[in-house]
């Protein structure tokens, strides 16, 4: 019998079922609609995936591991923590390329109760230690390269996969001879999980704490979605998909990014598909990865997707394993849609989301994409609530543009250790303010601009005041204005418009290199201009971004 996926929700959110939902009044005093036979934290989150324990579940160059495997290694991790002195609530924060180590560190602090700090790989030796300072963290392990310059810091470092001798402890060394049993800690399901920072456009970046209850609110949410999706799908189908290879993910964007760490990492040990990791990316080798482990799913930023569209050796690979072409952190153009649709095996999807709201907000896949191309698609149910208001939090009506709020019992707990930050973005009821600027049309979101003073650059967020304050540093600088363009590939390129009295100062590639060790590489505008004349400001006495971006869009085309 035909069943819609509302009527699949309806049916899963029913009473007695896994996904039933009840309104619950929250320690803040906001009433969210949550989840209530669902696990509550994510030490039993994780013993989903031993109905699966002993296929192939990660995978990493010539590496691979049960789920089993990485369990009892996480726990090894765990004890040695524990040995350390390391105990619940104590932040660890990790920094290296995505790796085993990484997935094994994650698990362990998750499960007994450590708070887990993923550090931004890109950034230089002064931003982890930004983070190492504003967290708190007592240890990090990273590679070589993010521990470079981290010597005189006195966090414990634990270094990973080091390609040469170095003077500090190895991960294997750590671990050596650890009990693969779990250290007996009891968690609460609101006790601190994860701190992710994130570019505000205060130009510093932010810690966004999450509890193991934010983080389960979103998982259960994408489960319940993309199952009912599948269940409708199957009613209305009579194709035998008993062919279909097992379900697997091309992992591909960095795990300190909630969509690597939720969408990718955690939604895998659930549904028990493997996990192809990817160290960084590379469209060719992402090809033959999709190929030789015939990959059902890529979740990455929309440009990978495009360079696997346009990858000049495309057709020299079976991609017909692929099912799923998922994407998150950057809005994709329409055009972009109709192509994946059209020229790839699999159906495109987006989701929107923030690291405030541990990636949740809107899901848009299938037919709906296609005819919905630039929206980011629907709340997805049955937990999550999307509204527009205007700047004094009234909700407006459909149609009108405003706001984008976000309600849900995955929002974050709050910025770390940042209280007025906090209170900026939270709202009466629980409602979050999420900086973008949108309307809602027959329930399909629309974003059509940012009011914080961003950029993302395939998937980056990147603060303008940030990258202008180190700019600003140059002598010759009187002003500086920086702000993106639209770029086919990456979404957007920063952009940098100097005004100087210095004649002799014209050299872009110079003002590169001088950002070199003061940003990360993607921090660094691509495009730059010199004015030897104020920049043009508005009325208020703003600088005149769009005009100068308008500017630019037709020098750099």
């Amino acid at each position: 019998m035909k069943k819609t996926f509302q009527e699949v929700v309806d049916e899963s959110t029913a009473q007695g079922q896994l996904f039933e939902t009840k309104e619950l009044l929250h320690s803040n005093g906001n009433t969210y609609k949550e989840f209530i036979n669902t696990p509550k934290t994510l030490k039993d989150y994780y013993q989903f995936g031993l109905l699966h324990p002993e296929v192939d579940w990660l995978v990493f160059e010539n590496e691979r591991y049960t789920y089993k495997d990485v369990l009892d290694r996480s726990h090894q991790v765990a004890n040695a923590l524990n040995q350390q002195g390391l105990k619940k609530g104590d932040r660890v924060a990790v920094c290296m390329q995505n790796n085993p180590e990484y997935i094994f560190i994650y698990l362990a602090c998750t499960s007994m109760g450590c708070v887990f700090v993923p550090l931004n790989s890109w950034w230089v030796a002064k931003e982890i230690i930004f983070g190492l300072d504003n967290s708190g963290a007592k240890i990090i392990f990273g590679d070589e390269k993010r521990l470079k310059g981290l010597e005189s810091h006195d966090a414990i470092k634990i270094i990973v996969r080091a390609q040469q001798e170095s003077s500090y402890q190895s991960f294997n060394d750590f671990v050596l001879n650890q009990s693969e049993v779990l250290p007996d800690v009891t968690i609460d399901t609101d006790d601190n999980a994860t701190i992710f920072y994130t570019s505000g456009s205060t130009g510093y970046p932010k810690g966004v704490l999450s509890s193991h209850r934010n983080i389960l609110a979103t998982l259960f949410s994408w489960a319940l979605f993309f199952s009912a999706r599948s269940a409708s799908a199957e009613s209305n189908s009579e194709e035998d998909d008993t062919t279909k290879p097992p379900l697997s993910l091309l992992h591909c964007v960095p795990l300190f990014h909630v969509t690597g760490s939720h969408a990718g990492l955690l939604m895998s040990v659930l549904s028990g598909r493997k996990i192809v990791l990817m160290p960084k990316w590379d469209p060719t080798e992402a090809l033959k990865l999709i190929e030789a482990e015939r990959i059902t799913a890529i979740t990455g930023v929309p440009t990978q997707t495009w360079d696997l569209l346009n990858h000049p050796q495309r057709d020299e690979y079976d991609l017909s394993s692929l099912d799923d072409l998922s994407g998150g952190g950057a809005p994709r153009p329409p055009e972009h849609v109709k192509r994946l649709n059209d020229e790839m095996n699999g159906s495109p999807s987006i989701g929107y989301g923030l690291t405030e709201t541990n990636a949740v907000g809107t899901l848009n896949a299938g037919e709906d994409y296609i005819k919905h191309a630039a929206s980011c698609g629907k709340a997805v149910p049955p937990v999550t609530e999307i509204a527009i208001a205007d700047d004094d939090w009234n909700h407006l009506k459909e149609g009108q543009t405003g706001e984008v709020l976000i309600k849900s019992p995955a929002n974050m707990s709050g910025y770390w250790n940042n209280p007025d930050a906090t209170n900026e973005v939270f709202g009466k009821d629980g409602w979050f303010r999420t900086g973008d600027i949108g309307y809602i049309k027959d329930e399909f979101l629309y974003i059509i601009d940012r009011a914080k003073d961003l950029v993302i650059r395939g998937g980056e967020n990147i603060s303008c005041i940030e990258v202008e304050s180190a700019i600003s540093l140059l002598s010759a600088v009187r002003e500086v204005a920086v702000f993106g363009i639209p770029d086919e590939r990456l979404g957007e390129v920063l952009c940098a418009a100097i005004y100087t009295d210095d004649k002799k100062f014209d050299h872009a590639s110079s003002i590169q290199s001088f950002l070199k060790d003061k940003l990360a590489d993607f921090q660094i505008p691509q495009h730059i201009k010199i004015y030897l004349e104020p920049l043009p400001r508005i009325a208020s006495g703003k600088f005149s971004k769009p005009e100068m971006r308008d500017e630019f869009k037709k020098l750099f085309k």
